[in-house]
């Protein structure tokens, strides 16, 4: 397995609607058959200095990453929502393995 897990920190002045637009675009990317799992959410708010906005998204592998990276869905919610709401992120990828019980 491959995950992806990306933290955002919003741009100034984004509006509440286009976050919220953001996140229902982000829930879309889910109908991209790459992408095995997608969970997000806001920061809880427990401690100032957290990043806003948190991404984890499962994959079989990095070269089914890459596929889902250059899908034209993937590309449009970049271009349409990513673009305009993120003044920050950050990206750590890593290859795991889910524990069996």
């Amino acid at each position: 397995m491959f995950r992806q897990v990306i933290s955002v920190r919003w741009a100034e002045g984004v509006s509440p609607d286009a976050k919220q637009g953001y996140r229902d675009a982000l829930a879309g990317l889910r109908e991209i058959p790459q992408l095995l799992a997608l969970t997000f959410g806001d920061d809880a708010g427990h401690f100032e200095g957290n990043f806003d906005f948190v991404a984890v998204m499962d994959f079989a592998d990095f070269d089914s990453a890459r596929v889902y990276v250059a899908d034209p869905r993937h590309q449009a919610y970049i271009q349409e929502h990513a673009s305009k709401v993120i003044g920050e992120r950050v990206v750590v990828q890593h290859d795991w393995t889910a524990a069996v019980d």
